[in-house]
């Protein structure tokens, strides 16, 4: 109970963390997979540490959220969006103002490209398919809808449609959870399971966001 109150009082700052943590994981796993590296996957989940540089960066109203939440993981968040923003300050004027404007768009349709790397990976090996690549196979697909609802829900206008995305969003990623288990106990990958516990986290929390959408005017 103490642990779903402290995901529903600070949801942000914890998803936030674990999402960067457990991506983190995934590029391990591209390397330490069949003890080769995994271009797929790797692609994939380097797409994930510019998503999360991105939305580190210019998620403002995510940081205001953070901010309000406090305590130490908020302050983790916090330093890390100060560092991501001094790295991106050379970024493109076009590329800066679109990232911006869709922070969380952006960067979840760039962390679905890491079910698309994992998805292509497993495909590629389907010759030797086992309960490994479906499960690997399962989870790609999962995180690419998951991350597309999250992205969805960014650029849709209406609210009522934004909270069925992100409602849909983190449900779907709960289900790519159980793919990860499957998967960690296939291979006993060090990397899936670390990433199976703060993925699980993150999911808790997912239930306690909201993407808020601008009133209409003749609401405001």
């Amino acid at each position: 109970m103490a642990m779903l109150h402290y995901l529903r009082t600070h949801p942000f700052s914890t998803m936030a963390l674990c999402n960067i943590v457990g991506d983190l994981c995934y590029v391990g796993f591209a390397f330490d997979s069949e003890h080769a590296v995994s271009l797929p996957k790797l692609a994939g989940a380097l797409f994930t540490i510019v998503a999360h540089t991105i939305l580190l960066a210019y998620g403002d109203d995510q940081a205001r959220h953070i901010a309000g939440e406090k305590g130490l993981l908020s302050g983790i968040v916090l330093r890390l969006r100060g560092r991501a923003q001094r790295l991106l300050v050379g970024l493109p004027d076009g590329l800066r103002k679109w990232a911006r404007v869709k922070p969380i768009g952006v960067s979840f349709s760039m962390l679905a490209l890491n079910g698309v790397g994992l998805f292509a990976d497993a495909a590629h090996h389907a010759d030797t398919a086992d309960w490994a690549s479906a499960s690997q196979l399962a989870l790609g697909v999962f995180i690419v809808v998951g991350c597309a609802c999250f992205a969805a829900a960014d650029f849709v206008r209406g609210q009522k449609t934004a909270d069925i995305l992100t409602t849909a969003a983190p449900v779907t990623l709960t289900l790519a959870t159980v793919a990860s288990w499957a998967l960690a106990a296939t291979t006993l990958n060090p990397f899936v399971i670390t990433s199976v516990l703060v993925f699980g986290i993150s999911n808790l929390a997912g239930y306690f966001t909201r993407i808020e959408k601008p009133l209409p005017a003749s609401e405001t």
